[in-house]
C-alpha cells in the first residue's frame, strides 16, 4: 500500500481538515524497522517539524508583591518547561515627552518595541511586530500566515486613553507601521474560519440557518473519515479517533456557550446551566486558547497572538470574585481591597497560562508534544499596575524544547535589556533573520 502524504486533508462539503503525523505517513519506521533500515544505511532522515510562536499578551500589569507567588504555584507542574525572564525593558513605551497614555504605548509597543505616535486620529503609526515579521517571512507554508485573537472584540477608532487611538490599546499585532491586524474574539467564528465552513460571502442569516442545522463540522467529513479508517492500522485509528474527539470536544463548548447566551436559565436545554457558565469572560479565553492549540497542531498557522483583554481594560470578573473592573482596582494606590483583588486577577492569568501550557504538552504533532516545538511567550509592557513603569516586565518563556531552548527556573537579562532581544532569539528559532526590530541591540541567549 502506497503511504499517505503529509499534507492529506480530509475533505468535505465545505472543509478540509488536516491530518495528525500517522505511521501510515511514515511506513516501515516502527521502532525495529528504523534500526534494521539504519543499520543498512537505507533510512532517511524524517523532515524536520515546524516551529511555532504563540505570544499571549497580559494588560495592566501586575501587583508586584504577589505575582512571583501566584505565578509559581500555577505552573509548579510544569517546571522545566518554562523560565522567568527577568530585566527585560521596554523603553518605547514610556512618555517620551508625549504625557499620559501608558496603556496604549504599552499594547502598541509589546511586539513592536515601538514608540507609537499620539494621534486619536487615522494617522496611527507603531511598528510591524514580531509575529508579523514571523509571519511575512514564512507567508504561504499554512493556510493562514498568523491568526490574532483576543478576548475582547479589536477596536481601530476612537480616543482610549489620553489622546490615544483606540486601536493602539486593542492590538498588539502590527502587519505595517499604519496597518493593525485586527482580531477575532468570536471563538464560532473562529472555529468556522479554520474549517471553511460555508460558501464566501454567506450572509448572517444564512449562517444563522447553517448553524441551526449543523451538528457538527465532523458531519461534512463522515465519508472520508470512514475511507481513511479503512487504509489504518490499529494505531492508527486510535489517533486520529482521539484527533477528531478533541475538535468535537471543543465545538461542543462552542455550541453550549451560545445556547447559554440564548437561554441562560438552561430552561431551553433540560439542564441547569452552573453559576460561572460558558458565558464568562473565563470560558471565552479558553476556548480561544484551545483553538489556538488546534490551529497549531493542525498547521493551519505557526503564528498566533491572544490578548486576554484590551489594555487599559476595565472588565470585571465576577467568576472569581472580582465585580469591580480591571482597570479600576490595578491602581489600588493605598487601597489593600482593590490590591488584593488585582491580585486575584493576576492568579486568574497566570492560571490560564498554566492551562495553555498543560494542553500544548498533552497535544501531540509530529510524534512529540506540541509545546516541544512551540515557543509560548506570556506577558505584557506594564510592569506594576500601579506605577505604570516598563522595566523588569512580568515575562514568561515557555516550550520550544524540540528548538534548542532550555530552561532554568528564571533567566536574568542585565536591567535595561530590550524585549525586543528576546524576541530576536525566538525568531532565530523560526529559521526566521532580521536586522530590524524595535529597540533590539542583540538577541538574548536561549
Amino acid at each position: 500500500m502506497q503511504p499517505l502524504s503529509r499534507r492529506t486533508l480530509l475533505r468535505g462539503a465545505g472543509t478540509a481538515l488536516a491530518l495528525p503525523l500517522l505511521e501510515a505517513m511514515t511506513p516501515g519506521r516502527s521502532f525495529f524497522a528504523r534500526a534494521a533500515h539504519a543499520a543498512a544505511g537505507a533510512l532517511a532522515p524524517l523532515a524536520e517539524p515546524p516551529a511555532r510562536m504563540l505570544f499571549v499578551f497580559l494588560p495592566n500589569g501586575v501587583e508586584p508583591t504577589t505575582w512571583a507567588s501566584a505565578l509559581g504555584t500555577a505552573l509548579t507542574p510544569h517546571v522545566g518547561h518554562y523560565s522567568v525572564m527577568r530585566g527585560l525593558c521596554h523603553r518605547n513605551a514610556e512618555a517620551q515627552l508625549d504625557g499620559p497614555g501608558d496603556h496604549a504605548r504599552s499594547a502598541a509597543c509589546f511586539l513592536t518595541g515601538v514608540h507609537p505616535k499620539k494621534t486619536s486620529g487615522g494617522d496611527i503609526t507603531a511598528g510591524v511586530s514580531v509575529d508579523q515579521v514571523a509571519a511575512q517571512a514564512l507567508a504561504g507554508r499554512t493556510r493562514f500566515d498568523s491568526l490574532e485573537l483576543g478576548g475582547e472584540a479589536t477596536m481601530t477608532a476612537g480616543d482610549c486613553d489620553s489622546g490615544y487611538s483606540c486601536a493602539y490599546s486593542a492590538n498588539i499585532s502590527w502587519r505595517g507601521p499604519h496597518t493593525p491586524s485586527g482580531k477575532e474574539h468570536d471563538p464560532r467564528r473562529l472555529f468556522e474560519r479554520l474549517f471553511s465552513m460555508g460558501p464566501a460571502g454567506e450572509s448572517t442569516e444564512a449562517r444563522e440557518r447553517r448553524v441551526a442545522l449543523r451538528k457538527s463540522v465532523l458531519d461534512a467529513l463522515g465519508p472520508a473519515t470512514t475511507s481513511l479508517r479503512e487504509r489504518l492500522g490499529t494505531t492508527d485509528r486510535r489517533k486520529i479517533d482521539e484527533y477528531l474527539d478533541g475538535i468535537r470536544d471543543v465545538e461542543r463548548r462552542i455550541e453550549a456557550a451560545e445556547r447559554f447566551a440564548q437561554d441562560p436559565s438552561g430552561a431551553s436545554l433540560g439542564v441547569t446551566i452552573p453559576e460561572g457558565g460558558p458565558t464568562t469572560h473565563t470560558e471565552r479565553v479558553d476556548l480561544l486558547a484551545d483553538l489556538a492549540t488546534l490551529a497549531l497542531r493542525t498547521d493551519r498557522t505557526r503564528v498566533i497572538t491572544l490578548m486576554l483583554a484590551n489594555e487599559g481594560s476595565n472588565r470585571s470578573y465576577p467568576e472569581i470574585g472580582v465585580p469591580e473592573g480591571h482597570h479600576e482596582v490595578s491602581h489600588y494606590g493605598e487601597d489593600a481591597t482593590k490590591r488584593a483583588k488585582f491580585a486575584k486577577i493576576n492568579e486568574w492569568q497566570a492560571e490560564r497560562l498554566a492551562r495553555l501550557i498543560a494542553t500544548l504538552r498533552a497535544t501531540e504533532a509530529d510524534g512529540a508534544p506540541l509545546l516541544d516545538r512551540t515557543m509560548l511567550l506570556f506577558g505584557g509592557a506594564i510592569a506594576d499596575g500601579n506605577r505604570h513603569n516598563h522595566d523588569d516586565l512580568p515575562v514568561v518563556l515557555a516550550g520550544g524544547s524540540g528548538l534548542g531552548i532550555t530552561h532554568s527556573g528564571e533567566r536574568i537579562a542585565p536591567p535595561g535589556t530590550p524585549l525586543c532581544n528576546l524576541y530576536l532569539s525566538m525568531l532565530d528559532r523560526m529559521g526566521v533573520k532580521t536586522a530590524r526590530l524595535g529597540d533590539l541591540t542583540g538577541a538574548l541567549p536561549l
